[in-house]
């Protein structure tokens, strides 16, 4: 598969169970449908770095791009732009065919931690019920 930032290959790195799709050249990662669910339930924080200091950023192929932002999975799909975090702003991409997400560099750290807080808030349902109201206006002042 080609990072849709900049056309290089992605490398698949295991994280438990999951294999994430990351890219040497631009730190960019491919998750596909679910794996983003099971990273965040996992309990596991700084993945990005750890993959960092474990594989580095070895030199990669790049290849042209067909367009920008397109889904690595699906190729013909353009990738389109979504907030899904609730305490932390992170705005990532994902594929309306496959529902893959890509997320730029520190991105999936930044998700993990923003699971991280919203677990500290508790069983409190209102003030989560207020956090994902804020996101949606948020959404949809853009």
């Amino acid at each position: 598969m080609k990072c849709p930032k900049c056309g290089a290959e992605l490398t698949a790195l295991p994280v438990q169970d999951i294999a994430v799709d990351k890219c040497q050249s631009c730190d960019g990662i491919w998750l596909e449908y679910g794996e983003i669910k099971k990273l965040r339930s996992s309990g596991l924080a700084r993945i990005e770095r750890e993959l960092e200091e474990e594989h580095g950023n070895p030199p990669t192929p790049q290849a042209p791009l067909d367009g920008y932002q397109r889904c690595p999975q699906c190729v013909d799909q353009g990738l389109r732009s979504n907030y899904i975090s609730y305490m932390l702003p992170v705005r990532a991409d994902h594929c309306v065919s496959c529902f893959g997400i890509w997320l730029d560099r520190l991105e999936l750290d930044k998700l993990l931690e923003d699971k991280q807080l919203l677990d500290t808030v508790g069983n409190d349902n209102e003030l989560k019920s207020a956090i994902a109201s804020v996101v949606v206006r948020m959404q949809q002042s853009e």
